[in-house]
Parts: structure tokens; sequence; C-alpha cells
């Protein structure tokens, strides 16, 4: 008898270059560059000295160039000593003379271009204007941003002022170049914050966006082929296995923590920004700072992954692919986040204070992602230290965490302050290993909410601690919040869970608690990304109160909509391509699929090595970042990070964990790409400012280790005619 052979899943047609998805990449990447590279906005102005304010008068001049008023005769003494520009005088088409700066022109991407309309005399004023702002920049007085939006404003006024002047046969063509000079003028002064016009170096740019395009693209080619396979899949085999019991109420309560969490700091900001006394606050702090409980819930997760992980026969590098490759894909979220979150708060006029506020309520979920994943990596070793010695293992965390913080507070550090954080999170888990035992009973979570609850009132009281927990300024930012008191207050919370663990079990068995938490898990990108665009609709309501009002009249406004679209579009893109589905392998299709030669197996071990330092270096050189210091740049251990290179680290970091899960570890083009991303952050490590041996070091290191492995991988099976990663028969 004769079976019919299933027929294989046709190939792609469609190639990802030829499709729209490379149209959405490119638009994606290019308008992450772009962004991520605005220059830092320059400080409030503040009185002005002589030698400024006599530059500022210059830059008044130089916009009514027919009041009669003289630029040149305002110009600070030593301005072309500062500069080295020799301004002199010129006579426009129009008539007027203007103070110009020699030499200047109409800049274009291809070089000076008068065009025949002859813009030039309007160009070389609108550069000596250039000028006079770098002057107040060097003295150490930038100017305020009016200052260059009006300059512009001059210079494309005077442009379309010569097409009724001087229309050489086209009145129209002139007007439509005017408004492309004009529109190039506005692009340019808004990416540098309408702040002093300054050089910016373009290479390390824009190799980090050809490097988030080329990572992009490997990881989506994967994503691609997976999901056309899993169309000729039976039903019943996508997706992942259904988790079991246990594990749904733990990731239950770790839903509702990390939910109550955001809510909580959101609606505490915003009260506050409202103008609510600050005694309405502390308690709804008490009742929503679950970071604690949020670590617990998720140790006994870890627990149960590195427990199944082993029974399906896998190891620590299978444990490291499923558990944080899978916490890792929201990440890649926050680079939407941090570039429409700012440009979506100067579209509704939002002030600046307010707007570096939100940003830290919009980046606290990556703080705590990038926490988690820390405990997660440590998870394994961590379980087998409990074996050994449960509670010495557990008094030494809880003992490091005031130690920390009293370092933190007598040094004003913040790498100690992150160090506290990651000590809470480390105890809270260690916690949930002892409860996963027995060894902490309800009785003995309840006596330790007891206590806790006596000191957190004692101190809050007598004024040792402040009474607010959340949305504290100056706190670790995974935490929103002091550690030592959001360590107690958390033992209080676990104590009432404690002594309401049949209801809570219960309410966790039942089909809508159980739906609702399955649906959070599996679209928590989509999901954050819909709550931060009501929270900016509340913002703009809080500060611009006229705006309630106006009501749907304001929302239908182009500038309102922009705003809301730039969270809701992806949000709503994210949900229909990514997160519709449950996605990714079944624990029992983690079995060992690493290869068992020399060198495959380092490749491996290699990739997981790897890929988790990329990916937890870029997480937290994300959050770093922020896009809210000096032109989004930071320090992160020593060294210098920016938000590009921190997303080339994350997507690497990404890619290299997904080579375990696919088999491709010891692939040559796993290490090609890894070689090419590493550039950029070569190129920002030898061309910043600030330099940074270290990165060289490191990156350099990570680059040549690539380019042996890729070499490697080419070289062994013409040597040994066997591809890496076979195994002897």
């Amino acid at each position: 008898m004769i079976t019919q052979q299933p027929h294989p899943p046709p190939r792609v047609r469609r190639p990802l270059w030829t499709s729209a998805w490379m149209l959405l990449l490119v638009l994606v990447v290019l308008g992450f560059g772009f962004m991520a590279s605005r220059s830092t906005a320059p400080p409030p102005q503040e009185e002005l000295g002589a030698d400024v304010a006599a530059a500022r008068h210059a830059v008044d001049a130089l916009l009514t160039p027919g009041s009669g008023a003289d630029a040149l005769g305002r110009l600070p003494a030593d301005f072309t000593a500062v500069t080295g520009v020799t301004p002199a005088r010129e006579q426009a088409p129009d008539g007027t003379v203007r103070a110009i700066h020699v030499g200047g022109g109409c800049s274009t991407p291809w070089g000076d271009d008068n065009t025949r309309w002859d813009y030039g005399a309007s160009c070389r004023a609108h550069d000596l204007g250039y000028d006079l702002l770098r002057y107040a920049a060097a003295k150490g007085q930038p100017l305020g941003q009016d200052a260059r939006k009006a300059l512009d404003d001059r210079l494309s006024a005077d442009m379309h002022a010569m097409c009724r002047i001087k229309p050489a046969g086209s009145a129209d063509l002139c007007r439509a170049v005017a408004s492309l000079y004009s529109a190039g003028l506005v692009v340019n002064s808004w990416h540098q914050r309408w702040g002093p016009p300054v050089g910016e170096p373009i290479g390390p740019m824009l190799a980090g966006v050809g490097a988030i395009g080329l990572l992009l693209t490997f990881r989506l080619r994967w994503w691609l082929r997976r999901r056309h396979a899993a169309r000729w899949q039976p039903r019943h085999r996508r997706g992942d296995a259904a988790p079991s019991r246990n594990g749904s109420r733990w990731g239950l309560l770790g839903v509702a923590a990390v939910v109550t969490l955001m809510l909580g700091e959101a609606g505490i900001a915003l009260a506050r920004w409202a103008g609510a006394p600050g005694d309405w606050l502390w308690p709804v702090s008490w009742l929503t700072q679950l970071a604690f409980v949020f670590f617990f819930a998720g140790g006994h997760a870890a627990a149960a992954s590195w427990r199944a992980v082993l029974e399906a026969g896998g190891g620590y590098r299978e444990y490291l692919a499923h558990r944080a490759g899978r916490l890792l894909r929201p990440t890649l979220i926050f680079a939407v986040v941090a570039f429409a979150v700012p440009l979506a708060l100067e579209l509704l006029a939002i002030p600046p204070g307010t707007s570096s506020a939100v940003m830290r309520i919009a980046l606290h979920p990556l703080w705590l992602l990038g926490v988690y994943l820390v405990t997660i990596v440590l998870a394994p070793a961590l379980l087998t230290l409990h074996r050994r010695a449960p509670w010495l293992v557990l008094l030494a965390l809880l003992g490091t965490v005031p130690l920390l913080d009293l370092a933190a507070r007598r040094t004003g550090s913040p790498r100690l302050d992150d160090l506290a954080a990651i000590g809470l999170a480390l105890f809270a888990q260690q916690l949930a290993f002892l409860h996963l035992d027995g060894r902490a009973p309800r009785r003995l979570l309840a006596g330790l909410g007891v206590v806790a609850a006596g000191t957190l009132v004692v101190a809050t009281t007598t004024g040792t601690w402040q009474p607010l927990l959340l949305g504290v300024p100056g706190t670790p930012p995974a935490l929103a919040g002091p550690a030592i008191p959001a360590l107690v207050l958390g033992l209080v919370q676990l104590g009432l869970l404690a002594l309401l663990a049949t209801p809570l079990a219960a309410l966790a068995r039942r089909p809508a608690p159980a739906g609702m938490a399955g649906f959070a898990l599996r679209a928590p990108m989509s999901l954050y990304l819909a709550f931060l665009a009501a929270m900016l609709v509340l913002v703009s309501a809080v500060h611009l109160p006229d705006r309630l009002h106006a009501g749907l009249a304001w929302l239908t406004q182009p500038r309102s909509l922009m705003a809301l679209g730039l969270l809701a579009g992806p949000a709503a893109l994210v949900f229909w391509w990514f997160e519709r589905h449950v996605s990714g392998p079944p624990l029992p299709a983690l079995a060992p699929r690493f290869p068992h030669d020399r060198l495959g197996a380092v490749l491996s071990k290699a990739a997981a090595g790897l890929g988790i330092g990329y990916a937890t270096f870029g997480v937290f050189g994300f959050a770093r970042t922020s896009f809210a210091g000096d032109a989004g740049r930071a320090d992160l251990l020593g060294l210098p990070v920016d938000p590009i290179q921190s997303l080339v680290l994350l997507l690497l970091g990404v890619c290299m964990l997904d080579t375990l899960r696919t088999g491709t570890s010891a692939s040559p083009g796993t290490w090609l790409v890894s070689t090419l991303a590493c550039i950029p952050l070569l190129l920002s490590a030898t061309t910043s400012a600030a330099g940074s041996s270290v990165g060289l070091v490191i990156h350099g290191g990570a680059a040549a280790f690539a380019a042996v492995a890729a070499a490697a991988t080419l070289l062994v099976p013409r040597l040994t005619g066997r591809e890496p990663g076979m195994t002897r028969h």
C-alpha cells in the first residue's frame, strides 16, 4: 500500500527585498535614525552678557533689513576673532542693504546653489545670522530657539519675494523651489532642535542606521519564513503549548502587578500636574508600587521555565533562547516609543519639564524589563545555590540592598541605585524559590508582612521615610521609588497575598481573568502603545484645560491626530502583524539541537554568551539614554552609549539568541552579520568627542571573534568535508 506523502509548503515566491516589507523597513529605520540623532535643545536663556546681548541685537537687525538698523554696527567687538568670519555689506535685489557673510551662499546637499532667481544675498545674510548663533554658543550663552526660527523665516520670506522681483519667466517654479529650500531649512533646524547650527558626525549615524536595517532584515526573513510555514501546519500544532495551571496563576499575578504599577505611576503624575494635594497621592503609591510582587511572580515563572527546559532535555542555552528571547521581543517597540513620544509631545505643545517626566514614565517598563532580564540570566545559578544553602543565599541578597542603597545615598551614584534595584529583584526571586519549595509557607509570609507593615508605618510616621513610594524623582528608574521602602512594602503585599491565596487561586482559574492575562502576555507591545496614546491625551488635557472645552474638535485637529497616530498607528500595525496569534515554539521543541562537534559547540556557546551580553547592554543603554540627556548620550559602566548604538546592541543580541532557537548558531551568515553590526560601534568608539578605549577594546574584540568565527564556518566544510555542527556516526 502506497501512502501519499504530504506536500511540502511551497517556497516563498516574493523575497523580502521585493515586497512592501522592505519599504516599511527603510522608512522605520531612517525615521529612527533621524530622530535618534537630534541635537540637544538649547538651555533656557538667562541674563545675557554684554557681548552676547550685542549679538542678539545684530540678529534683530538682520531680521528687519528695511528698518535702517545697521547689523554690522551692532556686531560684538570680538566677533571675527571668535568665529573667523569676515562680514560685509551687500545690496540685495530688493534694494535693501544687507549685512552678509562674505563667501557664504545657498548651501544644498549637492553644494552651493544660488539658482537663477538670485537668492544669494539673502542666503549670505542668513549665514551671518547663523554665525551669530554660533558666536553666542561659543560664549556659553546660546540664544533661544526663537532666534533660529526667525532667521529661517526671514530667508524663506526673502526667497519668495524674489519670485515677484525677479521671476525669470517662471514665478510658479520659483515659488516651488523657494518652498523646497524653506522645507529643508525647517527640517534641518528641527533636527538640531532650533539650537546653534553645528556640524554633525554623519558617518557613525549612517553606519548605525545601516546596521539596524541589516539586523532587522536578518530577523524578519526568519520570521516571515516561519510564519509562511505555520500556515501549512494543522491548527492544533500552531502556537505555544498551553501553560500549566500553576504557571497561569503566577502569570496573572505578574501581569496584574506590572499593569497596576504603570497605571499607578501615570495616575500619580497626572494628579500632581493637575494640582492634587500630596496627602492624596501616597496611599495610591502604597497600593500600586508592586515592583517587588512583579519580581516575586517572575521568580516563580523563571523556576518553572528552567524546570520545563530540563525536562525537555535542554540546558542553559535552550533556557536563554526560550526565556530571554521571548522577553526581548517587546523591548524592540521602545525604539518606537523613544522617538514617537517626544515628537508627539512637541506637536501637542507640552512643556519641556513635563515632557521629561512623561518620557521617564514611558520608559519605566524598559527598566523593569532590563532588571527582569538580569534575574532571568542568573536564575539557574541562583537555583543551584538555593538547593545548597537556601537561607544563606536569601539573607545575603537581603543584606546587599540596604548596603547598596546607603552607598548610593552617600556617593550620589546612579549606578549604585540601579544595583540596589537589581538586588531587590534578586531577593524577591530568591524568596519565590523558597516559597516554591515550601520553606516559606503562608504563615511565614503573613508574619513577615505584619512586621514589615509595622516598620513601614513607624518609618513614615517619624519622617525617616517619605510616604510617597512611586513616581519619586532621583530614585532607581526600575522601581520609580526608594529601594528599601519598596522592599518593605513588597513584604507587606506578599503577606496580604498569602492570606488571600485561596480566593486568588480561584480567580486565576476563571476563564475571564486568565483570558485577559493571556491576551496581555500575547500582545504587550500594542497594548502598551495604546496606553501611551491615551496618556498623551490626558497629559495634554491637564496642561491645557481649554482643550477640554473644545472636545472632539481639538482631537480632530491635524497636529493632535498626528500626535496620536504616532503611537496608535504602530500599535495597530504591531498587533495586526505580530501579536494576533501566539508566537514561539512549545517547550518540547527545545530539545537539544546544538551540535556536538567542537566548533559547533563553541559557536553555540558564544552565541548564547554574546547574545545575552549584547541584549542586556542594549536594554540598559537604551533606557539610560532615554532621549532626554545630552543629545541622547549617556555613560554605561564607563562606555559612552547613544540611542543608535544601544538599538544596534539590542537587535544584535536578539538575533544571536534567535540563532539558538533556529539552530543556525554555526552558520556563516550569523557571524558575518555580527561582524558587520560591530562596525558602527567601532566608529562611534573612535570618532566620538569623548572617545572610548573601553568601547574600542570590547567592540573590537567582539568584531574580531565574529570575523574569525565566520571564516571558520566557511573553511571547515572544505577541510573536513562536513558542515559545522554535523556529528560523526
